[in-house]
């Protein structure tokens, strides 16, 4: 085996390997970041600095924009460098610069400087933050020069607050760093910075002191420069990782890790997303973050729904792979998921409920703690803020139905009348199970508060006519105690068990109800004619076979559009629009749920824009957010059928109906793959 493992090491990993050659050959453009650990330690002057040295060596860089603060020494830097004027937008009152997207794309240099990596771009722009623009930039072929300070990480947000008490509002994914081609540490000792302070090169002289009081103490700027460095050191360690495996260096990797996140709707999810993340990414592991949707998923208040899908957004933006599992055992499903998929680090959050409450409900996390496998338990206690802690909305009070209390009254009574003709026969002891039977009735009609009342009533009703002495509600026989109290027990755990089952039963009609939405829609895509069915009929008489096969395909896309369209009605209730390419060429709108409703030219750009990045916008993404649909492509192997366009908050939606989108548009695009481009002009 030894020797197996031997060879085995010396041969190339091939991810490893595909992933070096992509970094030499891609087209996309390299990203170098200037990271500090505070504000002043000089990180736009050695961006500018570099620029220079670039523009000595003939290379084109221009300046996208940067922030120099007044500070006279990074002014002067500026001179002699070309810079891209910013953009104009007026916000409340207030006119601000941004960096100018398309004016930087149609001069395409070489480099671009952009500083300020994590900030977040006024309402009205393209892109909700910077490091988007970057993206777009990066996409195009441009190689950038950006700055940002390690506190405005994603997975660092609760230690930095930790450390500074100060939550960081402005933030961006850890995994832009692993994307980096080059990092550059901008690292000045804090007497340094403290003298750069009081000379007011970093704030005015009000402001440096007041900065000095607060955010400049020495213990945050010694924790925070602690941080960068690690998490420089994490880089690092990844790329030498990366070249090693595929060079078939040996080395001590941990091989096949894996890691899962639990995630609930709660305030902490995030928190827990942020520490898996780290676990992950030191491990240099695969992770997943998993939600158990229990039937209970109904019920959610906006406020869980938010946080939810918050979470979700998160962990997209963190890289890992989202999964939803449905099951009214929690536990069961988390272990279930576990050993499918080889899971070796499970992260959960520990319960903030009294402990009593928590062992006799039996949490997930104390049942996985108690149960033998071999993956590692990260327990995590959440740390709980005061801004985070919300009043959970009062639930509406349960609405008071006679019928449901005047039934089992009457069942009672019916047991009771058949209990007088069986007393002649049957010990008088065993007929208070008979009343287990309006018992199991009323739980199964009306629930468990129903299912109780029968039950008292039930030993009222025994104790008053069938134990001595008769016709009191006094007990002479230790034995009629007995059964009464063993009767009760049974009926309170009849009665939770029905409630379980129709919990599960409710799990199982909403997986049939999935399943057979994805059968019906394909099946009626099935049924739709194949486009080698008509070229192969239309071969042998060329004249007019053109026109002839754009008249199938449009009558074709108008099947596979409003098959569509109908099975995005059951999903989510919203005007919805379902885009392909007409005979001119461009995208157009071929079927739509409302006939009244319609796209205008702005949400027309950000349909076009989907349809030729392939990438999800509009309300609720990362891009164009600034009009009310948000639109998803219908992708193909090759490239993008489609556009569907739905009038609703992507981020709003839950994990059941992303995972039925993302089936139809799947399907559509399938279906649609060989005759889109037939007589498009394509």
């Amino acid at each position: 085996m030894k020797a197996k493992r031997s060879s085995k090491s010396k041969r190339p990993d091939a991810d490893a390997l595909l992933k070096e050659v992509q970094r030499e050959e891609t087209k996309r453009g390299r990203l170098k970041i200037f990271l500090g650990y505070s504000p002043g330690v000089g990180k736009t002057f050695a961006m500018l600095n570099e620029a220079h040295v670039l523009k000595r060596r003939s290379e084109d860089v221009v300046v996208g924009i940067a922030e120099t603060h007044g500070r006279i020494e990074t002014e002067t830097l500026l001179k002699n460098l070309e810079i891209i004027p910013p953009r104009r937008v007026e916000y409340q009152g207030i006119v601000l610069e941004e960096l100018d997207l398309d004016a930087i794309l149609a001069r395409k240099p070489a480099v671009v400087l952009v500083d300020e990596l994590a900030h977040t771009n006024a309402e009205g722009s393209r892109h909700p933050k910077r490091y988007q623009d970057v993206e777009e930039l990066l996409d195009h072929g441009i190689d950038v020069y950006t700055t940002m300070n390690v506190q405005h990480f994603e997975s660092l947000n609760d230690v930095v607050e930790k450390i500074t008490g100060i939550r960081m509002q402005e933030t961006l994914p850890d995994t832009f760093l692993d994307r980096a081609d080059e990092v550059q540490v901008v690292d000045i000792p804090l007497e340094e910075l403290f003298e750069r302070l009081k000379e007011g090169k970093v704030y005015i002289p009000q402001q440096a002191q007041r900065a000095i009081d607060n955010f400049f103490q020495r213990g945050n700027l010694v924790g925070l420069r602690e941080l960068m460095l690690t998490h420089v050191a994490h880089k690092m360690d990844a790329e030498l990782l990366n070249y090693m495996r595929s060079k078939a260096i040996a080395g001590p990797w941990a091989a096949g890790e894996r890691v899962m996140v639990c995630i609930a709707p709660s305030p902490y999810a995030k928190e827990l997303l942020r520490k898996g993340y780290k676990i992950a990414r030191d491990a240099h592991a695969e992770w997943y973050a998993v939600h158990i949707a229990t039937p209970s998923l109904k019920e959610m208040s906006n406020q869980d729904k938010t946080y939810l899908n918050e979470a979700v957004n998160l962990a997209e933006e963190l890289g890992a792979k989202i999964a939803t599992l449905s099951g009214a055992d929690v536990a069961q499903e988390i272990l279930r998921f576990a050993r499918e998929n080889n899971i070796t680090h499970i992260v959960i959050g520990k319960p903030l409920r009294f402990r009593l409450f928590g062992f006799w409900k039996g949490s997930p996390a104390s049942r996985l703690l108690h149960t033998q496998s071999e993956f590692e338990l990260h327990l995590i206690t959440p740390t709980i803020e005061k801004e985070e802690i919300t009043v959970k909305p009062t639930r509406e009070p349960r609405i008071f139905r006679l019928k449901e209390y005047l039934l089992p009254v009457l069942m009672v009574a019916a047991v009771t009348l058949l209990n007088f003709f069986l007393q002649r026969f049957v010990n008088p002891l065993s007929l208070v199970y008979i009343y287990l039977i309006p018992a199991i009735a009323s739980a199964l009609l009306f629930g468990i508060g129903p299912s109780l009342f029968s039950s008292l009533i039930s030993l009222f009703t025994f104790d008053f006519f069938f134990t001595e002495p008769k016709y009191s509600l006094t007990m002479n026989h230790p034995h009629d105690i007995i059964n009464v109290i063993v009767f009760f027990l049974t009926s309170i755990i009849i009665g939770q068990l029905v409630k379980i089952t129709k919990r599960q039963n409710i799990a199982l009609q909403l997986r049939i109800k999935r399943i057979t939405l994805i059968e019906e829609i394909s099946k009626e895509f099935l049924m739709l004619p194949p486009v080698e069915q008509f070229v192969g009929g239309l071969a042998q008489d060329s004249k007019g076979w053109k026109n002839t096969l754009s008249v199938f395909r449009t009558t074709i896309l108008d099947h596979i559009s409003h098959i569509a369209i109908k099975h995005l009605a059951k999903i989510i209730d919203a005007p919805a629009f379902i885009l392909f390419i007409g005979q001119d060429g461009k995208l157009q709108v071929w079927a739509r749920n409302n006939p009244d409703s319609d796209l205008t030219a702005k949400e027309m750009a950000v349909a076009e824009w989907t349809y030729l990045h392939g990438e999800l916008a509009g309300a609720g993404t990362q891009t164009l957010t600034n009009v009310k649909l948000f639109f998803m492509p219908m992708k193909s192997v090759e490239d993008t059928i489609g556009v569907i366009g739905i009038q609703y908050d992507f981020k709003n939606l839950l994990f059941d109906q992303r995972r039925l989108l993302g089936v139809i548009s799947n399907l559509s695009a399938l279906a649609a793959a060989r005759w889109a481009k037939v007589g498009s002009g394509k």
